[in-house]
């Protein structure tokens, strides 16, 4: 299932957004603080719409450690409950609906919160209930649906250490989000999978354009990955570069989701401009070869650069609606709008040096 739409409503520092004509490959530019990653959140949080723990993982990418149930406020606009987050994805076959709510105490728990601390009078203790009310949460409720059909809910709260799952929904949705900070673990664990699929011979493939020696990648023990350059012993990946366990990872990653979502955050980061090129034509390939829709956020002009020179030589064959940009602009009134570059209007922004960042 591929996205065609995405509209998002009051999400971290996003009033309104809408996404529409999405492809196989979007990427997704913008200025500093104009919400790209807040995008690939949410797009997260809605390819995993009955997984409450996926609020608290969103935080942790950006190591940012949830201590309270009212730091969820990060979720919601200006930090604000009542401003709750909404997430809609439309594709061929179906529509799926997120809504993000805080959790209030109860009549009755408030009611045991302060019997426990003192006796009150009845309008004391109204006045407490109504403050609690109003300042104070312990959780979230998601409330989501496909095609606007039977309603499902989950819920967490952080206090209480609690997650209630539905047991009548199962997630079909294949996706997962990766970025600088969390590229890099469980390479080992994906690797294997993909050994087991006997897939590896692309990313190997890839690899040689950059390190012509190497012959193979193979498992060791304890999580080892070592590369074969064709001398009398493997060499551990991790002494090989960072640029090529990067690549690597990134690799990894889209193989593991076949038929499915992945979102990339920064994917430039930690790499050489010269070898983006050879990136991109691994990734469009790989991508292609699994059947896998990728939302990929860059400030790289490199990066955009090189993407569109692939195109310009087709020397893969892509097809001309395979791959688009999306430019995120906020206005001074803090409203955010998506502007739209189809390859042949990119390639021409390129040539013309017109700002698509």
């Amino acid at each position: 299932m591929f996205f065609k739409h995405i509209e998002i409503h009051n999400f971290r520092g996003i009033e309104s957004l809408k996404i529409n004509n999405i492809k196989q490959v979007n990427l997704i530019t913008g200025k500093n603080n104009c919400g790209k990653t807040s995008v690939l959140e949410a797009v997260f949080l809605l390819t995993g719409m009955s997984n409450p723990q996926l609020t608290v993982n969103i935080h942790a990418f950006r190591d940012l450690l949830l201590t309270d149930d009212d730091n969820f406020s990060y979720l919601f606009k200006n930090f604000d409950f009542s401003q709750y987050p909404s997430i809609t994805g439309q594709s061929s076959s179906q529509k799926r609906t997120l809504e993000i709510k805080a959790v209030y105490p109860t009549f009755t728990e408030i009611s045991k919160q302060i019997s426990e601390k003192r006796e009150l009078s009845k309008e004391e203790f109204m006045s407490n209930a109504s403050t609690n009310k109003k300042d104070s949460i312990e959780g979230l409720t998601l409330t989501f649906n496909i095609n606007k059909k039977k309603n499902f809910q989950t819920e967490i709260k952080l206090k209480q250490g609690e997650i209630k799952l539905s047991r009548d929904y199962k997630e079909k949705l294949n996706a997962s989000f990766i970025n600088p900070k969390t590229i890099m673990n469980d390479l080992d664990q994906r690797l294997d999978a993909i050994v087991v699929k006997k897939d590896l011979g692309i990313i190997v493939n890839a690899l040689k354009e950059i390190e012509p020696s190497l012959v193979d990648i193979r498992m060791g023990a304890r999580g080892m990955v070592y590369a074969d350059i064709g001398i009398d012993k493997l060499v551990p990946v991790n002494i090989m570069g960072d640029g090529i366990r990067r690549i690597l990872a990134i690799l990894a990653a889209i193989s593991e989701r076949k038929d499915g979502i992945l979102l990339i955050d920064e994917i430039e980061n930690g790499l050489h401009f010269s070898t983006l090129f050879v990136l991109w034509k691994a990734v469009l390939k790989t991508a292609f070869d699994n059947n896998i829709q990728l939302f990929i956020t860059t400030h790289s002009y490199e990066c955009i650069e090189a993407i569109t020179r692939i195109y310009k030589n087709n020397t893969l064959n892509l097809e001309k609606d395979f791959i688009t940009l999306f430019r995120i602009e906020k206005n001074n009134k803090g409203q955010h709008r998506a502007f739209q570059y189809e390859t042949d209007t990119l390639l021409a922004g390129i040539e013309k040096e017109f700002e698509v960042r």
